[in-house]
């Protein structure tokens, strides 16, 4: 095996750490390695809640990985998300001098400040562009255009101040370097989103174990990415109520379990034994998991409907992640939105080797960090004729200074909107949207104010 090209991404999800190697073959990558292991007591929501165990965990996943490849893994792309994470809009513009062309370097500036947006307790992840306006018009290709003003408009990808710190710490404990954080999100939509999705217009779901992601695009934008503190594991641990245990609940949430209880007559002569509860009917059980995925698709048209862009959206729902293989789901999510919802499909960019057994909704976020290292394998190796593009990497790392100083810029800080209290809450009319939004934003405050181990 070829591994001078060799790519190996990290999944940290609430219900399992899936780690995946590729190949770069051309513009597409061979996986030739998987291994997961349970995330238990490691991750939570998609956040690390305990260091020691989350290397540990991960330690013996890259050891699985490297007995697989047959050589040592040199460094690991890393998935970042969890539920802090979310989009705040930033446009930045500037008044020229008649005649002046648009250059690169204006264009870097602008990026540049654009990355600088003081947001209280959090951080910026990423930076995505969306249009820009020379003179008040939106062009394609602004270099080299005359202007007297442009604009940028962005999203700015923020989370938790403390969550690229925590893998860093861990991977630090593992003792294998970050070549570089991807923003999960974008991974998912790098192996499941085709041009035409984007352009169309259409709303990316990856129903995780502990929480559920919400992206929205249109024009070919990412225009919103919303993370819900709610997934498949609330299902499961719902289901555990009726007196099963973690792996039975599991195994039933799929098989027996649903999104819509008038399609549960297919198990109405069946029963089913629970250790300490004694039997239990079907029809119970799917109760349980009617009622909470309700929940969670309630919250995700909350958001769609929130986002303003509702009515750009014309290519649906496409769905992804471990829980939307619930029955009945996508059926669900039409009757609610009113939007055509289909399951996602990986990039045809993505190939398996022979005897690669992957499962490709848990999978899908892993393989697109794939596809994203392999740009970055592009970008460097391009740059010199031999070597290995690790060895390049590391070099370009070398090369850059440790730290760059944040510009000083003078502008409007941009507040966000303070927080209700409990009395205000009360006093508003009650809706089921204000409900459902109440309940989140509570479950988020909780997972602030929870210490860290």
């Amino acid at each position: 095996m070829d591994i001078s090209n060799l790519i190996v991404t990290i999944d940290l999800g609430s219900s399992n750490i899936v780690g995946l190697a590729g190949i770069k073959e051309g513009n597409k990558i061979k996986v030739v390695a998987t291994e997961k292991v349970t995330s238990e007591g490691a991750i939570r929501r998609g956040s690390i809640v305990n260091i020691d165990v989350c290397a540990s965990k991960i330690r013996n996943l890259i050891t699985k990985l490297e007995d697989k490849l047959s050589t040592n893994i040199q460094g690991v792309f890393v998935g970042i998300g969890g539920q802090s994470v979310r989009t705040v809009k930033n446009n930045i513009s500037r008044h020229l001098p008649e005649g002046t062309k648009i250059t690169s370097t204006l264009l870097d500036e602008l990026n540049k400040e654009g990355r600088y947006l003081p947001i209280s307790a959090s951080e910026i992840v990423d930076a995505i562009p969306n249009e820009t306006y020379i003179n008040d018009l939106i062009v394609e290709n602004p270099l080299g255009k005359e202007a007297k003003k442009i604009q940028l408009n962005m999203q700015l990808v923020v989370a938790r101040q403390t969550i690229a710190k925590k893998i860093s710490e861990v991977f630090e404990k593992v003792g294998v370097p970050i070549i570089d954080l991807i923003l999960s999100s974008k991974a998912d939509a790098e192996a499941i989103l085709t041009k035409e999705d984007k352009l169309k217009g259409c709303v990316l779901v990856n129903f995780g174990g502990g929480i559920t992601e919400v992206s929205i695009y249109t024009n070919g934008y990412l225009r919103q990415i919303s993370t819900l503190p709610l997934g498949g594991k609330n299902i499961t641990m719902d289901i555990m109520s009726l007196g099963l245990i973690s792996e039975t609940a599991e195994q039933y949430k799929i098989t027996i379990g649903g999104a819509i209880l008038n399609n549960s007559n297919n198990y109405s002569n069946i029963t089913l034994d629970a250790q300490s509860n004694g039997p239990i009917k079907p029809i119970d059980l799917i109760r349980v998991s009617v009622a909470r995925i309700e929940e969670i698709v309630s919250n995700i048209v909350y958001q769609i409907q929130e986002s303003g862009y509702k009515s750009a959206i014309t290519g649906g729902i496409i769905i992804t992640g471990g829980a939307s293989q619930l029955k009945d789901l996508p059926e669900l999510l039409r009757k609610e939105t009113g939007l055509d919802v289909h399951c996602g499909s990986i990039s045809g960019r993505i190939i398996l080797e022979q005897n690669i057994d992957i499962q490709i909704p848990m999978f899908s976020q892993a393989m697109g960090m794939l596809l994203i290292a392999g740009d970055t394998i592009d970008n460097t190796a391009e740059k010199k004729e031999k070597g290995s593009w690790w060895s390049m990497w590391k070099k370009e790392k070398s090369d850059k200074p440790q730290k760059e100083e944040t510009p000083k810029i003078k502008k409007e800080e941009v507040k966000e909107k303070p927080s209700k209290t409990k009395k205000e809450v009360k006093t508003e009319k009650t809706s089921l949207f204000d409900k459902i939004r109440t309940k989140v934003e509570n479950l988020i405050e909780e997972d602030k104010n929870e210490s860290i181990k």
